[in-house]
């Protein structure tokens, strides 16, 4: 998940993004169930 905004002095907006997952084959499924996709504080990138 990652919070977004677009800073329209105006208009501000902000933006939820999350990713979904959906596996379309078997295989698919072990992938992402190998994978750890959690984004953490100490990985995280940010602005100012």
């Amino acid at each position: 998940m990652i919070i977004a905004s677009c800073n329209d002095g105006t208009r501000p907006v902000v933006f939820k993004i999350e990713r979904i997952d959906v596996p379309d084959t078997p295989e698919d499924e072990a992938w992402l169930a190998s994978h750890d996709f959690l984004l953490r504080r100490d990985s995280a990138s940010t602005s100012a």
